[in-house]
């Protein structure tokens, strides 16, 4: 009986049924296969045929689904539970679930075939998690005929959303625990036989009736215990690949299989026990690790659990209970006394204070104004309080929050890729030597199979490939609760071997909130108008130097039109007069045009035509943290400042450290780079739209949660309370890391040094080799949790 081209599952007898490959006809099983391939060979992607490692699955339930199964899905109040929206440009983003992917073939098939559809920015799959993260242009193509095209192409798509990920972990641990109590439980029982075997305290008689119980209790334990190893090893060998669970399973299946024999033929040694510890061991070294990955995906996922159900929304006077998924940008909600609030918002009340523990790590409660961000999530200390909202639910900072925290758990860093290539050719040697002694010791005589198991269990390389990731982990949710969210865990690697560290100066070692020191006019004008004209104005900037006129009234001044100069003021009209006001770059020749030199200093000039009328200093007040920041970094710091006042100077000063000021947004990225070529690997630590060029070029970029969102977006790491010292939390936090990964490394590497000689020449037994082995993974996975502790 043929086979279906497709998914390889026999064809019935009366099917008749083809599809045209390369010029020929080839048989398929039904017509969900035909439709399926049919759309797979059109579009140009045969080599999905060539390259997969495993068959398709039989799509005959999706093709006799309707047209619009996902339509539901383009509902804007569905959207609200899984897509994310960026403000500044409306592109939608979305984790989603894929089933019915099994090879490295179906990752490229969809994102290949995805990419091709107009309107879909990109999509990149995991194969592990069976989970893709899709960016698209909803306004060119509706979410649900992107779902359609994945299903076209044999797979179902779903949404995803973070909160499932503690019921998935949960569920894990649940199976975890399952498997160990039963290697327990038999693992306890076989020992008490093989001790008894051992020290021959039974009688010859008894000895075969031992044998044959340690091999039923030692069943369950290889048998369904052990399954996940098999499994695991299974879909390495298929994809024509080794992991550390083959020589695993090689060593625990044929140590059992020839005890099994052994005990059937009543001949030879058994070594049950060697097989079921190794399960139990190995198996309570993997549910460690995975506590580790679980406490970090559980803070991620139980962020998304601060914000509450319900939200108060208030409307003509009138308070009305609706479900906080349903608010809008700009309604006005109540929150009150000892709740948390629902959405990011502006706050509308005079004042409040509110506890950010959960985002910024910040324990104490912080002072709200008038016009501050109150972030869902937030608890409210001491009044009812009014919010316009501004980002609701998974736009909002707590869920971006979840979102960066989940993904630094799932990702994969350059130093773990080289870790498991390590692990992969450590592998491939176990084996070859494992062959290399039973052949060996075949020779010599001897029965050379338990030499061998040796060798495969005493120097399997699980301690190595579990070092990594678990510190990972355990290092990246021990920085988030202290206030550092790591989006790119090469950041976390490297920070401890960083020569400079570069900062800007407004909104990043100063608070950003300005008030005016000194106000210079010329004869022309008189100060109030000046200030009044620049009050105008500068309502129209998002530039921190405008909260310095957040108090003058400027409700007399009339602007006619408003230009923005890019990276030097504003261009206004008032009355039909032309007002240029920005920084000193505005001056083609600033010394000649200055009236005055005492104005040189000012951060602010104002031009009216091509003449300067005026000028303002302004002051900006360090950061509590700033000079603590200075203290405790170890490495070289440096001001890189888009300001050419005297403030530069005497913030410098304050801090202890170089500084060079009056750069443009490309001169910071050329002096960044001068820095790169003298010192080596350089950060750069900044909260501007203006400084997203220089985070780019870094080689570990820092942005504050305050600051610009294309700041964040360019940034490798986000200090959530917006203080420099999270800079020196990542400095030490990093060599904490790198030192506990240099004891793991020379533990798991001295360990398989010292113990593969004493395998070969047969000193060490199995058993001897399973508890090795298993302690081994134990304190690499017991080492890296100490990264949890502060």
């Amino acid at each position: 009986m043929s086979s279906c081209y497709h998914c390889n599952e026999p064809i019935p007898l009366d099917c008749r049924l083809t599809i045209q490959v390369n010029g020929e006809n080839k048989a398929v099983c039904c017509t969900g296969c035909q439709a399926v391939a049919n759309v797979i060979l059109q579009g140009g992607f045969d080599g999905y045929y060539k390259y997969r490692q495993s068959s398709a699955e039989k799509p005959v339930e999706q093709a006799n689904q309707p047209d619009n199964l996902y339509q539901a899905f383009d509902a804007p109040s569905v959207q609200e539970e899984f897509v994310r929206i960026d403000p500044t440009n409306q592109q939608h983003a979305a984790d989603i679930s894929i089933q019915g992917m099994h090879c490295a073939a179906c990752a490229w098939l969809i994102e290949k075939y995805l990419t091709k559809l107009d309107g879909v920015d990109s999509i990149r799959v995991n194969l592990t998690n069976a989970r893709a993260e899709l960016l698209w242009d909803n306004s060119t193509i509706p979410l649900s005929q992107i779902f359609n095209a994945i299903k076209s192409i044999g797979y179902l798509p779903s949404p995803f959303k973070i909160s499932q990920i503690e019921t998935e972990y949960k569920n894990i641990s649940k199976n975890y625990q399952k498997q160990l109590a039963v290697a327990g439980l038999f693992t306890m029982q076989v020992m008490m036989l093989a001790f008894a075997l051992y020290f021959d305290v039974i009688e010859e008689s008894f000895a075969y009736f031992f044998r044959w119980i340690s091999l039923l209790l030692s069943a369950p334990v290889v048998l369904y215990s052990g399954l996940p190893l098999l499994t695991s090893a299974y879909r390495a060998l298929s994809k024509g690949s080794v992991n550390m669970d083959v020589p695993v399973v090689f060593a625990i299946y044929s140590t059992f299989i020839a005890s099994a024999y052994a005990t059937y033929s009543n001949t030879g040694e058994v070594y049950f026990e060697s097989a079921t510890m190794f399960v139990f061991l190995l198996l309570t070294s993997r549910y460690l690790e995975h506590l580790v990955k679980t406490k970090a995906a559980i803070t991620s996922a139980n962020l998304l659990k601060l914000l509450p159900i319900v939200a108060f929304k208030l409307d003509n006077n009138t308070v009305s209970t609706v479900h906080a998924n349903e608010l809008k940008i700009g309604d006005i909600i109540q929150v009150k006394q000892g709740e948390q609030v629902p959405a990011d918002g502006k706050l509308i009340s005079k004042h409040c204070t509110v506890e950010e523990a959960q985002l910024t790590g910040e324990s104490l409660p912080i002072d709200k104004n008038q016009g501050d961000i109150i972030f869902a999530g937030s608890l409210v200390h001491n009044q009812i309080i009014q919010v316009e909202v501004e980002s609701v639910y998974l736009n909002t900072r707590l869920a971006q929050i979840a979102k960066h925290q989940e993904r630094i758990n799932q990702s994969k860093s350059p130093l773990a890729n080289v870790a498991d290539k390590m692990a992969k050719q450590a592998t491939i040697s176990v084996l070859f030597l494992s062959i290399a002694t039973y052949l060996g010791w075949e020779l010599l005589g001897e029965n050379g199979l338990w030499f061998a198991v040796a060798v495969l269990v005493a120097t399997c390389p699980c301690a190595l490939s579990l070092a990594l990731p678990t510190a990972i982990s355990a290092a990246s949710n021990a920085l988030k609760v202290q206030g550092v969210l790591i989006r790119e865990s090469h950041a976390l690697e490297q920070a401890d071997k960083l020569k400079v560290i570069a900062f800007d100066k407004t909104g990043t070692l100063t608070t950003g909130k300005f008030s005016r020191a000194q106000v210079h006019c010329s004869e022309d004008i008189n100060q109030d108008e000046l200030l009044k004209i620049v009050a105008a104005a500068e309502k129209a900037s998002s530039h921190p130097l405008a909260t310095g006129f957040a108090d003058i009234d400027s409700s007399s001044i009339k602007l006619e039109s408003v230009e923005t100069i890019a990276h030097q003021g504003l261009r206004v009209s008032i009355d039909g007069v032309e007002y240029t006001i920005g920084s000193r770059s505005l001056f083609s020749r600033a010394e000649r045009l200055l009236p005055n030199a005492r104005w040189q200093n000012a951060q602010i000039y104002v031009f009216r035509q091509t003449t300067c009328i005026g000028a303002i200093e302004l002051t900006d007040e360090l950061k509590s943290s700033s000079i603590e920041c200075m203290q405790e970094l170890p490495t070289q710091k440096v001001i890189l400042s888009g300001d050419h006042s005297l403030l530069v100077d005497k913030i410098a000063a304050t801090l202890g450290i170089e500084f060079h000021k009056g750069l443009t947004p490309e001169a910071k990225r050329q002096k960044l780079q001068q820095l790169q070529d003298e010192y080596g690997s350089v950060a750069m630590l900044g909260d501007g739209v203006n400084d997203s060029i220089v985070l780019a070029t870094a080689d570990i970029s820092l942005a504050m949660d305050e600051g610009a969102e294309l700041s964040k977006y360019k940034a490798d790491v986000i200090l959530l309370n917006s203080q420099p010292i999270g800079v020196a939390k990542l400095v030490k936090m990093s060599q904490r890391l790198n030192r506990i990964l240099k004891q793991n490394f020379v533990w798991a590497i001295g360990y398989n040094a010292l113990a593969l000689p004493l395998a070969v020449f047969g000193i060490l037994t199995p058993w001897m080799a399973v508890i090795g082995m298993s302690a081994s993974s134990l304190i690499v996975v017991s080492n890296s949790m100490r990264l949890l502790k502060r």
